[in-house]
């Protein structure tokens, strides 16, 4: 008996370390994904993703659908959309991750306008009700306020934009990530979206200050280095 159950033992550390491992790989997959704006990265890392129902698995598909933005890819994104949304919705009705499954489904909404803005009075008030009940779920979940700061860096004014609120909503998402000790690609991802809101609301200084930080975080992220801190710089 007492050789049968450290046999079950050893089992379960083998399962537990191969889930690890695959959670690891697809995490290390997304960041690549993301540094090379890779399709096919994206694509593997969603393969990679936890099978379960996992905030993972959530965020690959985030992940995908961000990425055909980058490289204005319409067809692959129509391919994508669908699923990520039936996932999102899958998430919240078991109540796994709420608040971020309902915080990505707002911008995939907001995905949706960006390629088709007459879709904007549907999708408009969707994306909105979606921020807020992510907001009033978890408003201390670094995903929700780096979307809820997405949402009110791109928004117009005379819908609820507000750049200034956008710089202070990227700030606590980066605290929050930082008191995680999290490093990965949504954290750069965030650190890129705070220099642009301070661009926008007249604080160069401090674009360039939070770009140099994400290249002392990530040396290789060429958004940053190849475009965005030379046009900070360009601008002072």
């Amino acid at each position: 008996m007492k050789k049968f159950r450290m046999f079950l033992a050893v089992v379960l550390m083998i399962v537990i370390n191969s889930q690890l491992s695959k959670a690891q790989k697809a995490d290390s997959l997304m960041y690549k994904a993301y540094l090379l704006s890779s399709e096919n990265l994206w694509e593997s890392s969603l393969n990679q993703s936890d099978k379960e129902w996992s905030l993972q698995k959530a965020i690959a598909y985030y992940g995908i659908l961000n990425n055909t933005m980058v490289s204005s890819n319409e067809e692959k994104f129509d391919e994508f959309v669908d699923p990520a949304l039936e996932y999102l919705e899958s998430l919240e009705e078991q109540g796994i991750h709420k608040a971020e499954a309902m915080a990505l489904r707002s911008s995939i909404y907001g995905f949706i306008m960006a390629y088709s803005p007459w879709k904007g009075m549907y999708y408009g008030p969707k994306s909105s009700s979606a921020i807020e009940s992510a907001l009033e779920k978890n408003s201390d979940s670094p995903i929700v306020n780096m979307i809820s700061g997405t949402s009110l860096f791109y928004t117009p004014e005379t819908f609820g934009g507000d750049k200034e609120a956008a710089v202070k909503t990227f700030e606590k998402a980066i605290a929050l990530y930082e008191k995680a000790n999290y490093r990965g690609w949504l954290y750069l991802n965030t650190l890129a979206s705070l220099g642009k809101a301070y661009q926008a609301t007249g604080q160069n200084n401090r674009a360039i200050e939070v770009y140099e930080k994400a290249l002392t975080v990530e040396p290789n992220f060429k958004w940053v280095s190849s475009q965005l801190l030379p046009e900070a710089k360009r601008s002072k």
